[in-house]
């Protein structure tokens, strides 16, 4: 009956899911490769904010919908190691302000995160910006988001 009862607490917050201190950290990765946050909250889809994101880019959210920190998630598994689209001078503009703004921050790329402690309260990269590539590029829907016609 003990073995049945401890199994049956609930789980630290990171062995639970995505934190929002590890969402955070995600979401500078994919800023640092090159996605901006208006990119970022238009693949995260379910009304998401170009201001949300800057406000968890920022850490001044301290909650975030459980929801929210799956899309977040499943986003950076999409794109860590993917660069954004530089098709037009408007989207070579934002990789670039994306970039630069991730280099003034220090905040590493998808490479120099720990993907076992991302999630652990207190965890904090030991690498700063560096200029990354990817192997490719990103999709524009890698959630497969559903979207009104237009």
């Amino acid at each position: 009956m003990a073995i049945y009862e401890l199994a049956a607490e609930p789980l630290p917050e990171f062995e639970d899911g995505p934190s929002v201190s590890g969402c955070r950290l995600r979401l500078r990765a994919l800023v640092a490769i090159g996605h901006g946050p208006e990119r970022i909250a238009w693949a995260l889809g379910g009304g998401t904010s170009a201001r949300a994101v800057q406000r968890i880019l920022r850490g001044q959210t301290k909650e975030i919908p459980a929801r929210q920190l799956v899309r977040i998630r499943r986003l950076y598994e999409a794109w860590w190691d993917r660069t954004p689209p530089e098709r037009t001078p408007n989207e070579k503009a934002a990789a670039a302000a994306a970039r630069r703004r991730a280099r003034r921050n220090r905040w590493c790329t998808g490479m120099g995160l720990d993907d076992d402690l991302l999630d652990e309260p207190g965890y904090d990269p030991h690498c700063a910006w560096r200029p990354a590539i990817g192997i490719g590029g990103a999709t524009d829907n890698p959630l497969k988001v559903r979207r009104p016609y237009r």
